[in-house]
């Protein structure tokens, strides 16, 4: 049964721009969603979404790629451990190909948009999200496995539409059912070039339940917390002072109040620094742990398991 307008899902806008952020709420009002939230900084984004996993919501996150008090790689974090399934779509005016939004696309990204949002893109993400999550509600509630090859060759499908590539154990964990008709059934897909087999590569797994559903987590080397951005630091030589480049006003430290004139003279500057919003430290490589979607189990890197599975590459799904 489809969903009414007003049982569509809560949408929490995290965007710095006011402009970006009315266009998107007129938008979605439009398409029927009447609960939409919305927050400029990271900090409110996270309370406002904790506040709405305690209510019993499951809010649809659109996230801005860099926020005035913290970046997407701290809020993702802050935001799986709040709820592992978070469905989180990335808006940004960098590439694609960027290296912070390849790694949050491997960490767990749902989608991602470029800036300037086309609302014709949002509109297909949000509407096969939708279907998505109808679809597996639905079979969850009426069936523990696909009652006939018709339905578990369609959990494939879902499954495979949202991925540009992925393992056999993945599509089998996500799927579940018989094992040996999901084998028979990507190998038919493969015979219709609507998938691409690719090398066998390692995963990692849970080392509590064996899922490959796990995920990257970070947080600040000192203090253990998960809130963080990144900054571009200048370090001035005089008195030693570090301090993000926006506090060095009129080119003058913030801690003797020199001026700072020559590059390399009297300053250098660091860039793709962290900067810890709880302890203030400034870090150039975050600490991780591992993440179970599954069973919710953290583990370090020694401590995760390693799987070798064999790829596949989607097209015309």
């Amino acid at each position: 049964m489809m969903k009414e307008a007003s049982q569509k899902d809560h949408v929490l806008i995290i965007e710095d721009s006011v402009a970006t952020a009315i266009l998107l709420k007129n938008y979605l009002t439009s398409m029927g969603y009447k609960e939409i939230h919305s927050c400029q900084d990271g900090k409110t984004g996270i309370d406002s979404f904790k506040d709405l996993v305690k209510s019993g919501t499951d809010p649809i996150v659109l996230l801005d790629f860099v926020l005035p008090d913290m970046d997407a790689k701290s809020i993702m974090t802050q935001l799986l451990e709040v709820k592992p399934d978070v469905k989180v779509i990335l808006s940004t005016a960098t590439e694609k190909t960027d290296a912070g939004v390849t790694e949050l696309i491997r960490r767990g990204l749902y989608q991602y948009m470029e800036k300037p949002i086309r609302f014709e893109k949002l509109k297909q993400i949000l509407d096969t999200l939708d279907e998505e999550r109808k679809y597996f509600e639905k079979n969850s509630k009426h069936k523990v496995s696909a009652d006939t090859d018709k339905d578990l060759y369609k959990e494939v499908d879902f499954v495979l539409k949202s991925q540009k590539q992925i393992s056999l154990t993945m599509i089998k964990q996500l799927v579940g059912g018989d094992e040996v008709k999901i084998e028979s059934y990507i190998k038919d897909l493969e015979s219709k070039n609507k998938l691409t087999k690719l090398e066998n590569r390692r995963e990692m797994s849970c080392n509590q339940c064996d899922s490959v559903k796990v995920i990257q987590i970070f947080y600040c080397p000192s203090c253990q917390r998960n809130d963080f951005k990144m900054a571009k630091i200048i370090e001035h030589f005089k008195c030693g002072n570090f301090s993000e480049e926006n506090e060095y006003v009129d080119d003058k430290c913030p801690k003797c109040r020199k001026e700072i004139k020559a590059l390399g003279v009297d300053y250098r500057v660091l860039k793709n620094r962290y900067i810890c919003n709880k302890c203030g430290e400034i870090f150039q490589e975050l600490s991780s742990s591992f993440l179970c979607l599954k069973c919710e189990n953290k583990s370090s890197i020694e401590e995760v398991r390693w799987k070798t599975s064999q790829f596949f590459k989607t097209a015309n799904m």
